[in-house]
């Protein structure tokens, strides 16, 4: 997926009902899934926190956190509009922020190329948050990658970028981030010989991501294969890294079902087995809706599919009632256990 250069809003709701435990404390967890939303401005004169409430009345409830995508070195996050959203009063939101350097590469972030600027995003970030937030660096970076040697953007670059960068945000006293490995998370990738070589390790990563969508549904007909898509010996995602990282909760940090005449058949049944389908899997602990109809950014459209749940009335009854088929519940208290796992 495509992303565009200028920040939009992700948010997320708690969710309840399935009794799920961490392997490693067999802990009875009842903060359970985190469902949410990537919440775009969906006309040239909405602002972020006006796509935020529509795509609170679509589905038919508040949500609980936000997201935005940051670029470059310029903008130190959050921005006054973003606090504002997140600190909403008497609703407020847990932020999430996904960063990607701009004009650098990951060699040159790791060799302390970009230090001044995050060094300051360190402490703009202590200082804003006095409660845990999530923070994604360079989402979907396989599709970055460049084997070559001495371009800078191998797996071993990236590995190195990704650590130098979560100790520069964790060297302030303050911070609060809880660091997610954000993979595309697809079998194209996963057969590079490189990938195995790009986690950067445990002591930086609390969480780890995945990226997925329903554009084909022979391929990706319920919930259940939109978490896990095994390839030929590929395990599928949700498989690899439960093997790999058992102790590491999952998050799928952008997931769509597609509005076309090839998923509309599909749709209601979709949406009617996937709180079901999430039972399967029990290191999955967050889900975050990717909702877009085209973003309008300056007069400018980007070119992106449509995964809008307010598309048609059909979709958005079907949306609406798997966010409000009584699995979901708010706790306050869920907020201070990301760190974690939940």
């Amino acid at each position: 997926m495509k992303k565009p250069q200028t920040a939009f809003v992700a948010v997320v709701v708690l969710v309840a009902g399935l009794a799920l435990s961490l392997p490693s404390t067999g802990v009875t967890n009842e903060c359970n899934v985190l469902f949410g939303v990537a919440a775009a401005p969906l006309n040239p004169e909405q602002t972020p926190a006006e796509a935020l409430r529509e795509f609170e009345a679509d589905a038919g409830r508040k949500m609980e956190i936000v997201h935005y995508y940051e670029l470059g070195q310029d903008k130190l996050f959050p921005s006054p509009a973003e606090f504002d959203m997140a600190t909403r009063p008497g609703e407020p939101l847990i932020p999430f922020h996904n960063w990607r350097p701009d004009g650098l590469t990951w060699r040159e972030v790791a060799d302390g190329a970009a230090d001044a600027y995050l060094y300051r995003l360190a402490q703009h970030l202590g200082e804003a948050y006095s409660q845990p937030y999530f923070l994604s660096l360079n989402a979907e970076f396989e599709r970055f990658v460049d084997p070559a040697p001495g371009s800078g953007q191998t797996a071993a670059d990236f590995r190195d970028f990704f650590s130098h960068v979560v100790r520069v945000i964790r060297s302030n006293p303050h911070h609060q981030a809880v660091i997610v490995l954000n993979y595309s998370g697809t079998a194209k990738w996963a057969s590079m010989p490189w990938f195995e070589d790009l986690h950067p390790g445990g002591d930086v990563v609390d969480w780890i991501a995945q990226d997925t969508y329903m554009f084909d549904p022979a391929a990706t007909p319920g919930m259940a294969q939109l978490v896990n898509q095994p390839s030929g010996s590929w395990p599928g995602f949700y498989a690899w890294a439960a093997m790999k990282y058992p102790d590491t909760p999952q998050m799928i940090a952008e997931w769509g079902v597609e509005n076309s005449a090839l998923t509309a058949p599909y749709v209601e049944d979709f949406y009617a087995s996937a709180a079901k389908d999430l039972a399967k899997f029990p290191k999955l602990r967050a889900l975050v809706y990717w909702n877009r109809s085209g973003l309008h950014d300056g007069g400018r459209d980007w070119a992106i599919d449509d995964t809008a749940i307010n598309a048609n009335s059909e979709v958005n009854a079907a949306f609406r009632k798997f966010a409000n088929n009584g699995l979901f519940f708010s706790s306050p208290t869920c907020r201070d256990k990301l760190r974690g796992g939940l």
